[in-house]
């Protein structure tokens, strides 16, 4: 007779989902926020979460407008939106002589974990730096959301209110 551990599958929907963690600063010697580090988990069902350095064909593939900017959503698969508060209200910024809001984008590497079972979870962290404004707001809020390699996206969240220290 013979006695086996069953550890229970995680089920997650196929279209990934994110929450807020946390922030946090790094100074330098004079005391200032020179850089931060916002963290958020995520959960995706079927794993397709990430690029490889190789995925440049569509619909991964930049598309480039008269500018010169790229406009395909799914050329990046993480955006976070720069949102300053201003008389009291956290607004988008507009970069200068420009209609474009403050956005990053980032792809981070595919993640897919080995075997059959895809379900995943996890933290990402990403660093930023703070905005190349010349007078900043000190209060800001981060908004965010993925995409997986089907396309899906996700919720979208915010980081909490954040004081950089300038």
């Amino acid at each position: 007779m013979g006695l086996f551990a069953c550890k229970k599958k995680e089920v997650y929907p196929a279209i990934p989902s994110i929450e807020y963690k946390t922030a946090y600063f790094y100074q330098n010697a004079e005391g200032i926020d020179t850089l931060m580090v916002l963290v958020f988990s995520f959960k995706d069902g079927d794993g397709d979460l990430g690029l490889d350095g190789n995925d440049t064909l569509a619909p991964f593939n930049a598309v480039l407008d008269v500018n010169g900017r790229n406009i395909n959503p799914y050329y990046y698969n993480l955006s976070i939106d720069y949102l300053e508060k201003i008389n009291g209200v956290f607004q988008n910024v507009t970069l200068p002589f420009s209609t474009d809001t403050l956005r990053y984008s980032y792809r981070f590497e595919n993640i897919t974990p080995e075997g059959r079972h895809k379900a995943i979870r996890g933290d990402i962290e990403i660093k930023i730096s703070p905005s190349p404004f010349p007078d900043p707001s000190d209060t800001v809020i981060y908004q965010f959301y993925i995409y997986d390699r089907a396309l899906n996206k996700s919720n979208i969240t915010s980081s909490v209110p954040l004081i950089w220290n300038r």
